[in-house]
Protein backbone atom coordinates (compact mmCIF):
# COMPACT_ATOMS: atom_id res chain seq x y z
CA UNK A 1 0.00 0.00 0.00
CA UNK A 2 1.10 3.63 -0.93
CA UNK A 3 2.80 5.73 2.00
CA UNK A 4 1.52 9.27 1.00
CA UNK A 5 -0.66 9.85 -1.37
CA UNK A 6 0.39 11.64 -4.79
CA UNK A 7 -2.13 14.58 -3.33
CA UNK A 8 0.21 14.89 -0.49
CA UNK A 9 3.14 14.89 -2.27
CA UNK A 10 1.61 17.31 -4.78
CA UNK A 11 0.85 19.79 -1.85
CA UNK A 12 4.31 19.18 -0.25
CA UNK A 13 6.01 20.01 -3.45
CA UNK A 14 3.65 23.38 -4.07
CA UNK A 15 3.89 24.03 -0.44
CA UNK A 16 7.97 23.84 -0.04
CA UNK A 17 8.03 26.26 -2.63
CA UNK A 18 5.70 28.66 -0.40
CA UNK A 19 7.51 28.38 2.78
CA UNK A 20 11.00 29.21 1.23
CA UNK A 21 9.20 32.67 0.16
CA UNK A 22 7.11 33.16 3.17
CA UNK A 23 9.48 31.30 5.90
CA UNK A 24 6.34 30.14 8.03
CA UNK A 25 7.15 26.11 8.08
CA UNK A 26 10.04 25.46 9.75
CA UNK A 27 11.15 28.64 11.96
CA UNK A 28 9.75 27.44 15.36
CA UNK A 29 11.09 24.12 14.89
CA UNK A 30 14.73 25.42 14.65
CA UNK A 31 14.82 26.01 18.23
CA UNK A 32 14.08 22.14 19.43
CA UNK A 33 18.04 21.57 20.29
CA UNK A 34 18.26 24.76 22.72
CA UNK A 35 15.13 24.22 24.33
CA UNK A 36 16.62 20.10 24.85
CA UNK A 37 19.56 21.95 26.74
CA UNK A 38 17.46 24.51 28.68
CA UNK A 39 15.74 21.37 30.28
CA UNK A 40 19.29 20.50 31.15
CA UNK A 41 19.76 24.08 32.68
CA UNK A 42 16.67 23.60 34.91
CA UNK A 43 14.61 25.91 32.51
CA UNK A 44 11.25 25.07 31.23
CA UNK A 45 10.96 22.71 28.30
CA UNK A 46 9.50 24.37 25.37
CA UNK A 47 6.96 22.75 23.60
CA UNK A 48 6.15 23.73 20.30
CA UNK A 49 2.48 23.43 19.21
CA UNK A 50 1.37 23.96 15.70
CA UNK A 51 -2.33 24.27 15.93
CA UNK A 52 -5.55 25.75 13.40
CA UNK A 53 -7.86 27.06 15.63
CA UNK A 54 -8.97 30.85 15.06
CA UNK A 55 -11.36 33.28 16.57
CA UNK A 56 -13.09 32.50 19.36
CA UNK A 57 -12.20 28.70 19.17
CA UNK A 58 -9.01 29.75 19.15
CA UNK A 59 -9.51 32.30 22.22
CA UNK A 60 -10.85 29.15 24.17
CA UNK A 61 -7.37 27.50 23.42
CA UNK A 62 -5.19 30.05 23.96
CA UNK A 63 -6.77 30.46 27.49
CA UNK A 64 -5.90 26.66 28.26
CA UNK A 65 -2.88 26.71 27.30
CA UNK A 66 -1.86 29.61 29.49
CA UNK A 67 -3.33 28.12 32.49
CA UNK A 68 -1.37 25.18 32.13
CA UNK A 69 2.14 27.04 31.74
CA UNK A 70 0.74 28.51 34.64
CA UNK A 71 0.45 25.47 36.58
CA UNK A 72 4.01 23.59 35.10
CA UNK A 73 6.67 25.81 35.23
CA UNK A 74 8.65 23.25 33.72
CA UNK A 75 7.24 23.07 30.62
CA UNK A 76 5.94 26.08 28.75
CA UNK A 77 3.82 25.27 25.56
CA UNK A 78 4.11 27.89 22.36
CA UNK A 79 0.44 27.59 20.85
CA UNK A 80 0.99 28.89 17.01
CA UNK A 81 -1.66 29.45 15.10
CA UNK A 82 -0.64 27.99 11.53
CA UNK A 83 -3.63 28.40 9.37
CA UNK A 84 -7.12 25.86 9.22
CA UNK A 85 -6.59 22.65 10.11
CA UNK A 86 -9.71 21.86 8.22
CA UNK A 87 -8.95 19.82 5.29
CA UNK A 88 -5.94 18.03 3.29
CA UNK A 89 -4.99 21.41 1.54
CA UNK A 90 -5.21 23.66 4.54
CA UNK A 91 -3.05 25.75 5.41
CA UNK A 92 -1.63 23.67 8.42
CA UNK A 93 -1.50 20.49 6.96
CA UNK A 94 0.53 22.44 4.14
CA UNK A 95 2.96 23.33 6.22
CA UNK A 96 3.33 19.87 8.36
CA UNK A 97 3.89 18.20 5.01
CA UNK A 98 6.78 20.70 4.36
CA UNK A 99 8.21 20.51 7.85
CA UNK A 100 8.23 16.89 7.94
CA UNK A 101 9.76 16.67 4.61
CA UNK A 102 12.62 19.15 5.82
CA UNK A 103 13.34 17.46 9.05
CA UNK A 104 12.15 20.56 11.28
CA UNK A 105 9.15 19.43 12.77
CA UNK A 106 7.26 21.00 15.48
CA UNK A 107 6.77 18.79 18.92
CA UNK A 108 3.39 18.38 18.89
CA UNK A 109 0.35 18.90 16.14
CA UNK A 110 -3.68 19.42 15.55
CA UNK A 111 -4.17 16.57 13.12
CA UNK A 112 -7.69 16.55 10.89
CA UNK A 113 -8.90 13.84 11.39
CA UNK A 114 -9.01 11.96 8.07
CA UNK A 115 -5.67 13.15 7.54
CA UNK A 116 -3.76 11.05 10.55
CA UNK A 117 -3.82 7.62 8.58
CA UNK A 118 -1.45 9.58 5.82
CA UNK A 119 0.92 10.92 8.82
CA UNK A 120 0.98 7.50 11.05
CA UNK A 121 1.63 5.65 7.62
CA UNK A 122 5.02 7.71 6.94
CA UNK A 123 6.26 7.22 10.53
CA UNK A 124 5.45 10.55 11.04
CA UNK A 125 3.72 10.18 14.26
CA UNK A 126 4.39 8.75 17.88
CA UNK A 127 3.14 5.75 18.53
CA UNK A 128 1.04 6.63 21.73
CA UNK A 129 0.38 3.12 23.38
CA UNK A 130 2.54 3.33 26.02
CA UNK A 131 2.04 6.85 27.05
CA UNK A 132 -1.83 5.79 27.36
CA UNK A 133 -1.31 2.47 29.30
CA UNK A 134 0.45 4.11 32.03
CA UNK A 135 -2.09 7.38 32.12
CA UNK A 136 -4.62 7.81 34.85
CA UNK A 137 -7.36 9.11 32.92
CA UNK A 138 -6.43 7.98 29.15
CA UNK A 139 -6.49 4.57 28.81
CA UNK A 140 -8.26 3.75 25.60
CA UNK A 141 -11.42 2.42 28.02
CA UNK A 142 -11.68 6.23 29.70
CA UNK A 143 -12.61 7.42 26.20
CA UNK A 144 -16.12 8.08 25.35
CA UNK A 145 -17.42 5.32 22.96
CA UNK A 146 -17.20 6.35 19.81
CA UNK A 147 -14.52 9.38 20.07
CA UNK A 148 -11.29 7.23 19.27
CA UNK A 149 -12.44 6.62 15.79
CA UNK A 150 -10.03 8.28 13.66
CA UNK A 151 -7.02 8.22 16.27
CA UNK A 152 -5.80 5.00 15.21
CA UNK A 153 -3.60 3.64 12.12
CA UNK A 154 -3.66 -0.19 11.95
CA UNK A 155 -5.03 -0.16 15.48
CA UNK A 156 -2.12 1.39 17.04
CA UNK A 157 -3.25 4.83 18.46
CA UNK A 158 -1.50 8.10 17.13
CA UNK A 159 -3.78 10.83 18.34
CA UNK A 160 -5.79 12.00 21.31
CA UNK A 161 -9.00 13.44 20.36
CA UNK A 162 -9.30 17.07 20.61
CA UNK A 163 -11.62 18.89 19.19
CA UNK A 164 -13.75 16.19 17.75
CA UNK A 165 -17.43 16.89 16.99
CA UNK A 166 -20.24 14.93 14.96
CA UNK A 167 -22.67 16.14 12.17
CA UNK A 168 -25.63 17.49 13.89
CA UNK A 169 -28.73 18.91 12.42
CA UNK A 170 -30.25 21.78 12.57
CA UNK A 171 -33.70 23.79 12.62
CA UNK A 172 -35.73 26.96 13.54
CA UNK A 173 -38.33 25.75 15.61
CA UNK A 174 -40.35 29.18 14.82
CA UNK A 175 -40.30 28.67 11.50
CA UNK A 176 -41.43 24.93 11.42
CA UNK A 177 -44.71 26.14 13.56
CA UNK A 178 -45.26 29.21 10.95
CA UNK A 179 -45.21 26.74 8.00
CA UNK A 180 -47.56 24.87 10.23
CA UNK A 181 -45.20 21.64 10.93
CA UNK A 182 -45.47 19.66 14.24
CA UNK A 183 -42.13 17.57 14.51
CA UNK A 184 -38.87 18.04 12.90
CA UNK A 185 -37.73 15.24 10.37
CA UNK A 186 -35.60 11.62 11.25
CA UNK A 187 -35.08 10.70 7.32
CA UNK A 188 -33.90 12.65 4.45
CA UNK A 189 -37.17 11.83 2.89
CA UNK A 190 -38.99 14.23 5.46
CA UNK A 191 -36.62 16.89 4.90
CA UNK A 192 -37.02 17.21 1.31
CA UNK A 193 -40.85 17.10 2.24
CA UNK A 194 -40.72 19.95 5.00
CA UNK A 195 -38.28 21.93 3.03
CA UNK A 196 -41.01 22.31 0.17
CA UNK A 197 -43.64 22.88 2.65
CA UNK A 198 -40.95 25.55 4.22
CA UNK A 199 -40.12 27.40 0.68
CA UNK A 200 -44.05 27.17 -0.33
CA UNK A 201 -45.54 29.01 2.78
CA UNK A 202 -42.35 31.03 4.13
CA UNK A 203 -40.97 32.47 0.98
CA UNK A 204 -42.31 36.10 0.24
CA UNK A 205 -41.81 38.70 -2.78
CA UNK A 206 -38.14 39.64 -2.30
CA UNK A 207 -37.56 37.51 0.36
CA UNK A 208 -36.62 33.66 -0.44
CA UNK A 209 -36.71 31.28 1.59
CA UNK A 210 -35.14 27.77 1.40
CA UNK A 211 -35.69 24.71 3.51
CA UNK A 212 -32.80 23.36 3.66
CA UNK A 213 -28.91 24.23 2.99
CA UNK A 214 -26.04 21.61 3.36
CA UNK A 215 -22.82 22.98 5.47
CA UNK A 216 -20.71 20.29 4.64
CA UNK A 217 -19.88 18.60 0.69
CA UNK A 218 -17.66 15.60 1.39
CA UNK A 219 -18.53 15.54 5.08
CA UNK A 220 -22.91 15.10 4.86
CA UNK A 221 -22.19 12.66 1.85
CA UNK A 222 -19.72 10.03 3.52
CA UNK A 223 -22.39 10.04 6.29
CA UNK A 224 -25.15 9.54 3.96
CA UNK A 225 -23.53 6.90 1.75
CA UNK A 226 -22.91 5.11 4.84
CA UNK A 227 -26.90 5.72 6.37
CA UNK A 228 -28.00 3.99 3.24
CA UNK A 229 -25.99 1.03 3.61
CA UNK A 230 -23.42 1.91 0.95
CA UNK A 231 -19.50 2.12 1.30
CA UNK A 232 -17.04 4.19 0.25
CA UNK A 233 -14.22 1.87 -0.17
CA UNK A 234 -13.78 -1.92 -1.03
CA UNK A 235 -12.65 -4.03 2.03
CA UNK A 236 -9.60 -4.05 1.08
CA UNK A 237 -9.01 -0.19 1.35
CA UNK A 238 -7.70 -0.53 -2.25
CA UNK A 239 -10.58 1.19 -4.31
CA UNK A 240 -13.44 3.76 -4.15
CA UNK A 241 -17.39 2.56 -3.99
CA UNK A 242 -19.25 5.40 -3.63
CA UNK A 243 -20.49 5.30 -7.07
CA UNK A 244 -23.18 2.51 -5.66
CA UNK A 245 -27.24 2.97 -5.94
CA UNK A 246 -27.06 3.44 -2.09
CA UNK A 247 -24.38 6.47 -2.49
CA UNK A 248 -26.54 7.86 -4.96
CA UNK A 249 -30.04 7.93 -2.93
CA UNK A 250 -29.61 11.24 -0.76
CA UNK A 251 -27.80 12.70 -3.49
CA UNK A 252 -30.56 12.40 -5.70
CA UNK A 253 -32.86 13.97 -3.21
CA UNK A 254 -30.57 16.57 -2.38
CA UNK A 255 -30.80 17.26 -6.52
CA UNK A 256 -34.55 17.21 -6.43
CA UNK A 257 -34.76 19.76 -3.78
CA UNK A 258 -32.14 22.03 -5.91
CA UNK A 259 -34.31 21.82 -8.62
CA UNK A 260 -37.29 22.50 -6.50
CA UNK A 261 -35.92 25.44 -5.29
CA UNK A 262 -36.07 24.69 -1.83
CA UNK A 263 -32.09 23.94 -1.18
CA UNK A 264 -29.42 26.03 -1.58
CA UNK A 265 -25.73 24.93 -1.81
CA UNK A 266 -22.83 27.33 -0.97
CA UNK A 267 -19.43 25.76 -2.57
CA UNK A 268 -17.21 28.91 -2.02
CA UNK A 269 -14.33 28.57 0.17
CA UNK A 270 -16.45 30.80 3.19
CA UNK A 271 -19.81 28.21 1.93
CA UNK A 272 -19.94 26.91 5.59
CA UNK A 273 -20.06 30.66 7.49
CA UNK A 274 -22.26 31.69 4.70
CA UNK A 275 -25.01 28.57 5.28
CA UNK A 276 -24.70 29.86 9.22
CA UNK A 277 -25.31 33.06 8.12
CA UNK A 278 -28.18 31.81 5.92
CA UNK A 279 -29.99 30.36 8.72
CA UNK A 280 -29.04 32.97 11.26
CA UNK A 281 -31.12 35.60 9.10
CA UNK A 282 -34.11 33.11 8.37
CA UNK A 283 -32.87 32.10 4.72
CA UNK A 284 -33.66 28.66 5.75
CA UNK A 285 -34.99 26.89 8.14
CA UNK A 286 -32.87 23.73 8.54
CA UNK A 287 -29.11 23.40 7.61
CA UNK A 288 -26.64 20.14 8.75
CA UNK A 289 -23.16 21.31 9.88
CA UNK A 290 -21.12 20.38 12.62
CA UNK A 291 -21.56 20.07 16.17
CA UNK A 292 -19.20 22.95 16.90
CA UNK A 293 -21.10 25.52 14.81
CA UNK A 294 -23.38 25.56 18.39
CA UNK A 295 -21.55 28.69 19.03
CA UNK A 296 -21.44 30.44 16.26
CA UNK A 297 -25.54 29.97 16.04
CA UNK A 298 -25.71 31.49 19.21
CA UNK A 299 -24.26 34.39 18.15
CA UNK A 300 -26.56 34.85 15.50
CA UNK A 301 -29.30 35.39 18.11
CA UNK A 302 -31.97 33.19 15.97
CA UNK A 303 -33.67 30.58 18.08
CA UNK A 304 -32.53 26.76 17.21
CA UNK A 305 -33.06 23.13 17.84
CA UNK A 306 -30.17 20.71 17.31
CA UNK A 307 -31.76 17.07 16.66
CA UNK A 308 -29.57 13.82 15.45
CA UNK A 309 -28.31 13.46 11.33
CA UNK A 310 -31.44 12.26 9.46
CA UNK A 311 -31.02 9.05 7.98
CA UNK A 312 -31.87 6.72 4.93
CA UNK A 313 -32.05 3.38 6.41
CA UNK A 314 -30.22 3.56 9.63
CA UNK A 315 -28.85 6.07 11.75
CA UNK A 316 -24.85 6.73 11.35
CA UNK A 317 -22.25 9.82 11.37
CA UNK A 318 -18.40 10.07 10.98
CA UNK A 319 -16.24 11.23 13.51
CA UNK A 320 -15.32 15.42 12.65
CA UNK A 321 -12.45 17.76 14.18
CA UNK A 322 -8.66 16.98 14.81
CA UNK A 323 -6.65 15.25 17.22
CA UNK A 324 -3.67 16.09 19.06
CA UNK A 325 -0.38 13.99 17.83
CA UNK A 326 3.48 14.27 19.12
CA UNK A 327 5.94 14.23 15.88
CA UNK A 328 8.05 11.23 16.11
CA UNK A 329 11.16 13.10 15.18
CA UNK A 330 10.57 15.37 18.49
CA UNK A 331 13.59 15.24 20.92
CA UNK A 332 12.64 13.39 23.82
CA UNK A 333 12.35 15.58 26.54
CA UNK A 334 10.27 17.72 24.37
CA UNK A 335 8.20 14.18 23.80
CA UNK A 336 7.62 13.39 27.52
CA UNK A 337 6.45 17.65 28.02
CA UNK A 338 4.00 17.29 25.09
CA UNK A 339 2.45 14.26 26.46
CA UNK A 340 2.04 16.11 30.09
CA UNK A 341 -0.04 18.84 27.79
CA UNK A 342 -2.25 16.39 25.70
CA UNK A 343 -2.92 14.54 29.06
CA UNK A 344 -3.91 17.57 30.84
CA UNK A 345 -5.62 18.70 28.27
CA UNK A 346 -7.81 15.61 27.63
CA UNK A 347 -8.37 15.32 31.70
CA UNK A 348 -11.91 15.81 33.14
CA UNK A 349 -11.86 19.89 34.13
CA UNK A 350 -10.60 20.83 31.10
CA UNK A 351 -12.22 18.77 28.69
CA UNK A 352 -15.51 20.26 30.28
CA UNK A 353 -14.25 23.35 29.74
CA UNK A 354 -13.45 22.69 26.26
CA UNK A 355 -17.14 21.22 25.74
CA UNK A 356 -19.06 23.81 27.42
CA UNK A 357 -17.08 26.99 25.26
CA UNK A 358 -16.92 25.92 22.18
CA UNK A 359 -19.49 22.90 21.61
CA UNK A 360 -16.84 20.31 20.58
CA UNK A 361 -17.71 16.96 22.25
CA UNK A 362 -16.18 15.82 25.95
CA UNK A 363 -13.80 12.88 25.02
CA UNK A 364 -13.66 11.16 28.25
CA UNK A 365 -16.78 9.31 30.15
CA UNK A 366 -16.02 10.69 33.72
CA UNK A 367 -16.33 14.22 31.80
CA UNK A 368 -19.59 12.63 30.36
CA UNK A 369 -20.68 11.54 33.75
CA UNK A 370 -19.85 14.53 35.84
CA UNK A 371 -22.22 16.69 37.61
CA UNK A 372 -20.75 20.01 35.65
CA UNK A 373 -21.60 18.26 32.57
CA UNK A 374 -24.74 17.23 33.63
CA UNK A 375 -26.07 20.27 34.89
CA UNK A 376 -24.81 21.84 31.40
CA UNK A 377 -26.37 19.54 29.57
CA UNK A 378 -29.63 20.34 31.33
CA UNK A 379 -29.79 24.04 30.86
CA UNK A 380 -28.65 23.36 27.24
CA UNK A 381 -30.29 20.10 25.74
CA UNK A 382 -28.79 20.98 22.17
CA UNK A 383 -25.03 20.20 23.67
CA UNK A 384 -26.45 16.99 24.42
CA UNK A 385 -27.45 15.77 20.90
CA UNK A 386 -23.93 15.31 19.50
CA UNK A 387 -23.34 13.34 22.62
CA UNK A 388 -25.76 11.05 21.50
CA UNK A 389 -25.27 10.83 18.08
CA UNK A 390 -21.49 8.66 19.16
CA UNK A 391 -24.26 5.37 19.94
CA UNK A 392 -24.07 5.17 15.82
CA UNK A 393 -20.91 6.25 15.21
CA UNK A 394 -18.63 4.37 12.55
CA UNK A 395 -14.95 5.27 11.35
CA UNK A 396 -13.82 6.22 7.49
CA UNK A 397 -11.60 4.25 6.29
CA UNK A 398 -8.77 4.33 7.95
CA UNK A 399 -6.22 4.30 5.29
CA UNK A 400 -3.97 7.08 4.17
CA UNK A 401 -5.38 6.59 0.30
CA UNK A 402 -8.83 8.07 1.68
CA UNK A 403 -7.53 11.69 1.31
CA UNK A 404 -7.88 11.19 -2.16
CA UNK A 405 -11.35 10.39 -2.01
CA UNK A 406 -12.28 13.14 0.12
CA UNK A 407 -11.39 15.02 -2.80
CA UNK A 408 -13.09 13.42 -5.84
CA UNK A 409 -16.07 12.97 -3.54
CA UNK A 410 -16.15 16.52 -3.08
CA UNK A 411 -16.35 17.55 -6.74
CA UNK A 412 -19.20 14.75 -6.86
CA UNK A 413 -21.11 16.91 -4.38
CA UNK A 414 -20.26 20.09 -6.32
CA UNK A 415 -20.41 18.32 -10.16
CA UNK A 416 -24.29 17.79 -8.88
CA UNK A 417 -25.39 20.85 -7.50
CA UNK A 418 -23.51 23.55 -8.99
CA UNK A 419 -22.77 21.88 -12.40
CA UNK A 420 -26.10 20.37 -12.63
CA UNK A 421 -24.72 16.67 -13.94
CA UNK A 422 -26.66 13.47 -12.86
CA UNK A 423 -25.92 11.59 -10.16
CA UNK A 424 -25.00 8.72 -11.55
CA UNK A 425 -22.45 10.21 -13.95
CA UNK A 426 -20.97 12.43 -11.38
CA UNK A 427 -20.16 9.54 -8.96
CA UNK A 428 -18.90 7.46 -11.87
CA UNK A 429 -16.95 10.01 -13.09
CA UNK A 430 -15.14 11.17 -10.01
CA UNK A 431 -14.80 7.16 -8.76
CA UNK A 432 -12.83 7.06 -12.08
CA UNK A 433 -10.69 9.67 -11.49
CA UNK A 434 -10.10 8.49 -7.75
CA UNK A 435 -8.61 5.31 -8.29
CA UNK A 436 -6.60 6.36 -11.33
CA UNK A 437 -5.04 8.61 -8.66
CA UNK A 438 -4.82 6.12 -6.31
CA UNK A 439 -3.28 3.70 -8.54
CA UNK A 440 -0.47 5.83 -9.77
Amino acid sequence: MKQLSKWGFFLLASTTMTMGVVGCGTSQSTDQSSSSSNASNNQPVQVTFWEGMSGQLGGVLQHLVSEFNATHPKIHVNAIYEGSYSDPSSTLQQKLLAAIASGKVPDMVQVEVHSLPTYAANGALQNLTTYMTNSQHDKISDFVPGILNNTMYNQTVYGLPFNRSVQTFYYNPIMFREAGILTPPKTWSQVQQDALIISKKLSKPGKKVYGFEPAGGWWTFEQNVLSAGGTLMNSSMTQATFDSPQAAKVLKIMKQMEQQGTLKYHASANGWDETIADFGDGKTAMYCGSAADMGQIRQTGVTFKAIPMPYVTQPVVTSGGADMAILAAAPAAEKKAAWTFMEWMTAPAQTEYWSMHTGYLPVLKAALSSSTMENYFHQHPNAYVPVSELSFAVQAPPTPLYLELQHYEQNAVDDVLVKHESVMQALQQNVEKANQAIAQ
